[in-house]
């Protein structure tokens, strides 16, 4: 039996921001999702509605019995866990966490 399963993720860029979608089938509310944000990490960590079965390719008839997703997203910046947002609906977990804005500074040039 393995404990849980890493769900299907997508990460991509929009001018303000970056967008992180997770695939959680099985999952039924927000309730069952927990969302952890450390540094430069995000983890999120799902409990099914019901045990699921795959079956093994690699062992031909071998059943595996997973009742949760667990995943953990490194990236290359330092994360405000003040500004991430999270929404869930349709079994999509969807996390934006915005770009920071660089203070601009003008040079007065002599």
């Amino acid at each position: 039996m393995i404990d849980n399963v890493e769900p299907l993720s997508e990460i991509y860029e929009t001018s303000d921001s970056y967008i992180i979608t997770i695939d959680l089938p099985f999952v039924k509310d927000k309730e069952q999702i927990e969302l952890y944000v450390k540094e430069n990490e995000i983890e999120i960590i799902a409990m099914m509605n019901r045990k699921v079965y795959w079956a093994s390719f690699e062992g031909f008839g071998k059943k595996v019995e997973v009742s949760k997703y667990r995943k953990k997203i490194t990236l290359p910046f330092t994360i405000d866990p003040n500004s991430v947002k999270a929404t869930f609906k349709n079994g999509i977990l969807m996390v934006e966490i915005p770009k920071k804005r660089e203070k601009r500074t003008k040079i007065n040039i002599s």
